[in-house]
């Protein structure tokens, strides 16, 4: 039953996920057939397809992080702000598993967007290469060697959950704070107030740099482009600290008045 109202509350931004995908559908149908056209020389293209995996991974992330931080604005927050969480957590059910079935819908949704998205990319990349009699795969790799276009997109698709896991956790946390659906700008609040506050200290300090709210996931080397040094390490990371916002939220709203 809570499934359903949860449905209920976010069919919008639901609707709005599922249009965009449409409309990334189409685009990939449209060059699918456009690409088809093309006559490939034999000149290797490898080296060509690294960078844009680069604006790719950027610009998906914060497609979904958007996503993520509207999704934020639904749930037990906005049910405390609207009056209706004394009634609701009241229910034969502990509080965290209300706040935790929030989280893991929005999460799940998160995820199937990014998988439905990047299937469909990975699908035009692979028949792009499959024209021009090419492996499915890209050197990205410090030595040259080729990655699998299949573990490129996994790695882009982690990239961005995590992104988007931490904008929607720190905004979901903002929403239990204020107990209300307002939570929202002021989590938009506190990710601008870190990027300013990251961009002086750099200014001031050129040799600190505060932590990416992105994991950068490419660095350049010696003029190619390969994944970052230690990515393991700074997704764990990464997924530790998504992780703690709604562990947070569920320490400030077992001890909250309702």
């Amino acid at each position: 039953m809570y499934l359903l109202k949860q449905w209920r509350e976010s069919r919008i931004i639901s609707i709005l996920a599922i249009l965009g995908l449409a409309l990334l559908l189409a685009m990939a149908v449209k060059g699918w057939f456009a690409i088809d056209t093309v006559n490939f020389d034999n000149r290797n293209y490898h080296g060509d397809f690294g960078p844009a995996f680069v604006p790719l991974f950027y610009v998906e992330a914060v497609l979904v992080a958007f996503w993520g931080w509207l999704a934020a604005g639904i749930g037990t927050g906005k049910n405390l702000g609207e009056g209706s969480g004394s009634f609701l957590l009241t229910r034969p059910r502990r509080r965290a598993w209300f706040l935790w079935n929030d989280w893991g819908y929005a999460m799940a949704q998160i995820a199937a967007i990014i998988v439905l998205a990047n299937l469909m990319i990975g699908l035009l990349l692979a028949h792009i290469l499959h024209l021009m009699r090419l492996p499915t795969a890209v050197p990205l790799t410090e030595t040259g060697d080729p990655v699998s276009l299949a573990v490129i997109l996994v790695v882009i698709s982690i990239g961005v959950l995590l992104f988007a896991g931490l904008i929607y956790g720190l905004t979901y946390f903002s929403t239990i704070i204020l107990q209300r659906t307002s939570g929202v700008m002021l989590g938009a609040g506190i990710i601008v107030a870190y990027l300013i506050f990251g961009g002086l200290i750099h200014h001031y300090y050129s040799t600190v740099h505060l932590p990416n709210l992105i994991v950068g996931l490419f660095q350049v080397e010696s003029h190619h482009l390969t994944f970052a040094s230690h990515l393991a390490a700074k997704m764990i990371v990464r997924a530790a600290v998504v992780m703690a916002f709604p562990i947070a939220a569920q320490l400030i709203l077992d001890r909250s008045e309702i």
